[in-house]
């Protein structure tokens, strides 16, 4: 059928439409930040389904975190209505955790098998590996060894084959003995299973014959080799991402699967999408000088679609990192209309926003989390909310782990179905505390608010569905607990802030050894240094309005103060910006003696 100028794809532009409309086969789309990538895939199914009668249930999507699939679920729901029940969206590993939930006798996994959170993998790994300093050397090269070898960045020697090699099979069968598999089982079982088994394979095949991946820059070798496995040479797989946006190699990604699509698939025609419909001109600008020494994008072109925003870039230089956090909260200050009650009280700035501006319009971004201390701590002081979140997984915070082992616990306890999954958390995190000794409930208080804090969105969205929620706590990460509801200014990593957008956009640290990362004194390969690039290009193309960069004369890391040097990422984008210098933290206002009147 032809869709017609009426149909599902009458309001996408013409790089969009190009892309959506394509009838079959392998198709690999270059979407830029701000392009629509979202928007274009989800028409491009529903064209599928509705306008040319293909099956929902052949419908396969798959992206890379949580968060992002409920956004495209809800987006089919939207378009194909009740048949939009039929297409499957999944992340990498839930699709792995279905596909063995359905095959688990096959792979020799009991029917009720878990997955281990990371507090067990280290009991089991260190129980192999015979002590736990062992334990924490080994783990992480295994799980890069399972993955295909990925580096982790740190600059640290790898532990040996051998020691990795002796290991692992000892430690899976330690898994397999208490009815186990962990986070990487969950892509290595599956393509263990379909390499292996030929009927498996043309199944899910058969099952799936309509593939959409999202964000294929950052797959590894596993989630290759399952896509591989799913859709051949001329299968119906549609490959979308920005290899400039692939800032992921700490965790195994490896953009050069990008890169060979078409050699893998000869057939697939490339459509760029070009048109940016987020940042203003100069954000936009800026950002494309940024990434053109290191682009890996041909002909790299981004358009502004936007003519209500032509707000320059602002380059801030402070003394040291207390400054560039005071400049932090006295712009949020001024952004909001200096109306706060600490700015009033205080008279720190005259107001002069315009009020369109909330706290979870703005988002500051840094590139390690250690640089969020002297930034939580200036805008605690100022009253302004805030909510931190990085990329690490859920299961990593503290806190966490011990409610999801007490839902567990108690879940056998009580009817399903009946009480809120945010009602359980709390009373988890109560019977927790009421378990301690007086002596340690004060030290650990602190740190389950925090864990409550951060899963209750979670919490909430699962409802009564208290299976749901653990399985969304294993697998999730932290950004994926993210509250865009929540009146707070978002704290994020430049790796958790992806695929997300603000109104109001600080990237923070942009000096060198920070962004780039690297210990002082070395200098970064190539290849790291490349994608240093493509996460500042990240950082920056995450602002709608206003984008404001900032670097520190003097920075302390690990105890000791450090004279810096600007990023020589920030050399392109400085004649599109304003520069602004504060050489030290301005003094603290003192309280006036009165109190403001309530009127």
């Amino acid at each position: 059928h032809d869709a017609g100028e009426d149909g599902v794809l009458a309001g996408l532009d013409p790089d969009q439409r190009a892309a959506a409309e394509v009838p079959g086969g392998p198709l690999l789309i270059v979407a830029g930040p701000g392009t629509g990538k979202t928007r274009t895939v989800t028409h491009r199914i529903a064209h599928l389904v509705l306008e040319r009668d293909v099956p929902a249930r052949q419908c396969l999507a798959i992206t890379f975190t949580r968060r992002a699939a409920e956004e495209m679920t809800e987006r089919l729901h939207a378009l194909v209505g009740a048949k939009a029940r039929d297409i499957t969206v999944a992340t990498f590993h839930s699709l792995g955790l279905a596909v063995l939930r359905e095959r688990h006798a096959r792979l020799e996994l009991p029917a009720d098998f878990g997955v281990a959170d990371a507090a067990e993998q280290h009991r089991v790994l260190t129980e192999v590996a015979g002590d736990e300093r062992a334990a924490r050397r080994l783990r992480s090269a295994i799980s890069r060894a399972r993955r295909g070898g990925a580096q982790d960045g740190s600059g640290e020697t790898d532990t040996p084959d051998a020691d990795v090699a002796d290991t692992v099979p000892r430690y899976l069968a330690a898994l397999r003995e208490r009815g186990l598999v962990d986070y990487d089982d969950l892509l290595a079982l599956p393509v263990e299973l379909l390499e292996s088994d030929a009927d498996a394979r043309e199944e899910y095949r058969r099952r799936f014959q309509w593939i959409t991946v999202d964000e294929y820059q950052d797959v590894d070798d596993l989630q290759y080799r399952l896509l591989r496995l799913l859709a051949p040479g001329e299968a119906n797989l549609t490959a979308i991402g920005d290899p400039d946006q692939a800032i992921y190699a700490f965790r195994g990604a490896d953009v050069r699967f990008f890169l060979r699509f078409q050699q893998d698939y000869p057939q697939a025609p490339v459509v760029q999408l070009t048109r940016n419909y987020r940042s203003g001109r100069h954000i936009l600008a800026g950002a494309l000088k940024a990434i053109r020494p290191g682009t890996l994008v041909a002909d790299r072109q981004l358009h502004p679609t936007r003519d209500d925003s032509a707000q320059r870039i602002t380059l801030h230089r402070a003394a040291d990192e207390r400054a560039e956090a005071a400049f932090v909260a006295r712009t949020i200050d001024r952004l909001l209309g200096g109306t706060s009650l600490h700015s009033l009280d205080s008279g720190r700035v005259q107001g002069d926003g315009d009020g369109r501006i909330g706290f979870s319009d703005i988002a500051v971004l840094y590139r390690t989390d250690a640089q969020s201390r002297a930034l939580l701590e200036e805008l605690g002081r100022c009253g302004f909310p805030a909510q931190k979140r990085s990329h690490d997984p859920l299961t990593a915070r503290s806190g966490v782990e011990h409610i999801l082992r007490e839902l567990t616990h108690t879940s056998a306890a009580s009817a399903p179905g009946e009480t809120p999954v945010v009602e359980r958390v709390r009373a988890a995190a109560g019977a927790i505390l009421a378990s301690l000794p007086d002596g340690r409930r004060e030290e650990r208080a602190a740190e389950l608010r925090t864990a409550v804090e951060l899963l209750t969105p979670l919490a909430h969205r699962c409802g009564t569905d208290l299976a749901r929620f653990c399985q969304e706590v294993l697998l999730g990460a932290e950004v994926d607990a993210l509250d865009p509801r929540a009146d707070a200014v978002s704290l994020l990593t430049l790796h958790a802030a992806k695929g997300l957008e603000f109104p109001v956009v600080f990237v923070t640290g942009c000096e060198d050894t920070l962004l780039p990362l690297r210990w002082p004194g070395t200098e970064p390969d190539e290849a790291a240094l490349a994608e240093e690039r493509r996460l500042c290009f990240v950082g920056m193309t995450r602002a709608q309005d206003h984008l404001y960069l900032t670097h520190a004369a003097k920075r302390t890391r690990r105890g000791e103060a450090r004279e810096t040097r600007p990023s020589p990422f920030l050399t392109e984008v400085r004649e599109l910006s304003e520069a602004v210098t504060t050489e030290s933290a301005p003094p603290r206002p003192r309280r006036r003696a009165q109190q403001l009147s309530l009127l």
